[in-house]
């Protein structure tokens, strides 16, 4: 027999870990001497604590080493979930790659903007990566040559052209409207659009409804101020999404979360979805 000091120096396990295991159920001592409650072990013990330790070592919880002791799991058993947590672990890995790709690109935009004279917050540099949910949407759009066009004048007469078409419909909506920006033939197709409820429906010669799916991954950037410094945040936010060795798909949307009162405090998403 062997006391618990000598089988834990043996295991090289701690004396705590080993009480844990015996309180827990999982490796009861071979003997506790009535009086002192001093635990012995047997040698041939080694084997089970062994494979604990190899379940432990697999990322299983000690409710299901528990389970798999008392049900004395057999070696393809054992095999098979092996199989499953390698599976996890080298999707952590990946998950845990793509981290430090945005780590990096985190820091790479805000020594760049350092370098550039930019006075930074944590705002600043806050791109978060996140699920966009689907919208239904009712919009009008007009083609322009390209990024150097007037929006302002073109979202002018649109928006107007939206609400006045949706007031007609008797359909009101209250939700922040969108932007969204695809490439055509002629240069760039500008799309202004209000969002709806997703059950509405509606015919119009006017105005065109549209179902914008989800987007499983997006990285998004809230761009504060009036428009006519949206240009930089958009850049910004491409350059993150580069540096994290992201892809983006199509043009990135905007979402005008408040664009009412002083241009100073208007609030935009920028959205930049994002290959799967």
């Amino acid at each position: 027999m062997l006391g618990i000091g000598q089988f834990a120096q043996l295991a090289k396990v701690s004396v705590r870990t080993l009480r844990y295991y015996g309180d827990h159920g999982l490796l009861l001592p071979a003997s506790v001497d009535r009086d002192s409650g001093y635990r012995s072990y047997r040698a041939s013990q080694l084997a089970d604590l062994n494979r604990i330790l190899v379940m432990k070592d697999l990322g299983l919880s000690l409710d299901e080493i528990k389970e798999f002791v008392d049900e004395n799991i057999s070696v393809e058993e054992l095999i098979t979930l092996a199989k499953e947590r390698r599976v996890q672990a080298e999707e952590q890995i990946e998950q845990e790659q793509q981290r430090l790709l945005r780590v990096a690109a985190r820091i790479d935009y805000l020594v760049s903007a350092r370098e550039k004279g930019n006075a930074m917050t944590i705002t600043d540099s806050a791109v978060v990566i996140k699920q966009l949910d689907p919208m239904r949407l009712a919009t009008a759009s007009e083609i322009v040559s390209g990024f150097d066009a007037d929006f302002a004048e073109v979202f002018g007469r649109l928006y107007p052209l939206i609400f006045g078409e949706l007031a007609r419909l008797d359909i009101v909506t209250n939700l922040p409207t969108v932007a969204l920006y695809e490439e055509h033939a002629d240069g760039i197709e500008i799309i202004a659009a209000a969002q709806l409820a997703p059950d509405v429906e509606f015919t119009s010669e006017l105005v065109e409804r549209r179902d914008l799916p989800r987007a499983s991954r997006a990285a998004t950037f809230i761009h504060t101020g009036d428009m006519t410094t949206v240009a930089a945040s958009h850049e910004a936010l491409l350059a993150w999404v580069a540096a994290a060795g992201e892809t983006p798909v199509g043009f990135t949307r905007e979402l005008y979360l408040q664009h009412d009162g002083p241009q100073e405090s208007w609030v935009t998403e920028l959205q930049a979805v994002l290959a799967e």
